[in-house]
């Protein structure tokens, strides 16, 4: 009885599977694939344009955890992909950090870097330990442009300095972010003496001034910041100092100064501060100087004058502090802690330029 009922079950279920496979508007209830939401995070890596550099990500909420890598090509430039398996669209604060390895190579953009001349390559062994860095807010498009240079570096730092100092700050809300990145744009253009009250420095198109033909003729304060960002190349170095020693210690300098500056404009310079205003003015003098020297190079390489705000040889720490006292958006904000964005990643590879 058992074999005749299993035999009848059988040949029923062969029916229905010949019936549903002989019906031509069958569709099989098969799931679709699961495809994860992307973000690809594109710019380019520029203190002179570096190649080979190590490119990591971060989410601004955590520093310590690398979500994608990739390495710039030959043009600096860069694309990095993350993605989320949940689908969702990826949004937040990302960091992104530039390091210079034994891999990596400059292209001087300052009159001259060290024994080499504007447009000379900088080996590996003069950058080794070289970071840059930046910060921007994916909205959920999928893409977001993330440029590197020296500038963004300070300002970054500025920015993650004063968000860790006040848990109140939410860097995964844009417009917190915004405000921040134009308060450290404005404390970062203080310390180097350049106006930059209606600025954003992460908003500034900042080229590899080797390149003279790059280098912006309409936008004054496009080309000043430019001309920095290249000054910076040519930093004075001690013997048996690189290049990334040098200008480590500057940015250093910098953080050291606007940390105590933000903390309280009205306070009183601590000696250690006052040292590090000092090296400061050190480099700003060759700053300066570098800036009129470019812009005069460069005017006479192209036959068209490169238009600079004037940059000053020393700054006085009054002027950063009565920067920071302008409104109170850097010393104080309101919102959740951390960054919120994508998770997981995978690295992606360098575009060509």
């Amino acid at each position: 009885m058992h074999k005749i009922i299993g035999s009848t079950l059988a040949a029923a279920i062969a029916l229905t599977l010949t019936a549903c496979i002989d019906d031509k508007d069958y569709i099989a209830d098969v799931p679709a694939p699961t495809i994860p939401s992307e973000l690809a995070v594109s710019g380019s890596g520029i203190k002179g344009t570096l190649a080979n550099a190590l490119v990591e990500v971060f989410d601004s909420s955590n520093l310590n955890v690398v979500l994608a890598t990739t390495q710039t090509d030959a043009n600096g430039d860069y694309t990095i992909t993350l993605t989320d398996a949940s689908r969702a669209a990826i949004t937040g604060t990302f960091v992104v950090r530039l390091s210079a390895d034994e891999d990596t190579t400059m292209i001087c953009d300052a009159s001259a870097c060290g024994d080499l001349v504007r447009g000379d390559t900088v080996p590996a062994a003069d950058l080794v330990g070289l970071q840059l860095s930046t910060i921007s807010y994916a909205d959920g498009s999928g893409t977001i442009s993330a440029e590197i240079n020296a500038l963004t570096t300070l300002a970054t730092d500025t920015l993650l300095s004063v968000a860790a100092s006040d848990s109140d700050l939410d860097l995964s809300d844009p417009a917190t972010l915004t405000e921040l990145q134009e308060d450290a744009s404005r404390v970062i253009g203080a310390t180097l003496g350049v106006d930059l009250s209606e600025t954003n420095i992460f908003d500034v198109t900042i080229v590899d001034a080797a390149v003279s033909a790059d280098v912006s003729t309409t936008d004054s304060i496009a080309a000043t910041l430019t001309l920095i960002n290249a000054a910076l190349s040519g930093l004075d170095t001690d013997e048996g100092e690189t290049f990334a020693g040098a200008f480590e210690e500057y940015v250093e300098a910098v953080s050291v100064v606007t940390t105590a500056i933000i903390a309280d404009p009205a306070a009183e310079l601590s000696a250690e501060t006052l040292a590090a205003m000092d090296e400061i003015n050190v480099v700003q003098a060759e700053i300066s100087q570098e800036v009129i020297d470019l812009s005069t190079d460069i005017g006479m390489d192209t036959g068209v004058p490169v238009v600079v705000v004037e940059v000053p040889t020393e700054i006085d720490p009054g002027d950063i502090a009565a920067d920071v006292d302008e409104d109170d958006d850097i010393t104080g904000g309101t919102g959740g802690t951390g960054g919120t964005g994508g998770t997981g990643g995978t690295g992606g590879g360098g575009t060509g330029g």
